[in-house]
């Protein structure tokens, strides 16, 4: 049986949103801890970047996701003096993961 174009990239945009909601509260813990990772904060970015460009979102929502994504974007920068890989921060810079 054929799954709904439309119902997986619902399904999609559900499981983006639940990761980094989850991501985010994971790396709250951490911080907390005092153990921050930057590649969760990496990855918490991507993701509210892709939530950014989901059509199908709310405009609300994908601005929000937009300004929060450049803000996770404009904290690791600052960081970068941490222990961040070279790699880690290119992707930061560009962070277009498809």
């Amino acid at each position: 049986m054929c799954s709904d174009p439309d119902e997986d990239d619902l399904r999609r945009q559900d499981l983006i949103l639940s990761s980094v909601l989850l991501l985010m509260s994971r790396y709250a813990a951490a911080s907390a801890e005092g153990v921050a990772c930057p590649r969760l904060a990496i990855s918490i970015q991507c993701h509210l970047e892709l939530l950014a460009e989901r059509a199908r979102l709310p405009r609300l929502v994908r601005q929000t996701c937009g300004l929060l994504a450049e803000d996770w974007r404009q904290a690791l920068v600052e960081h970068e003096h941490s222990a961040v890989r070279t790699d880690l921060r290119a992707l930061v810079r560009r962070a277009r993961l498809r």
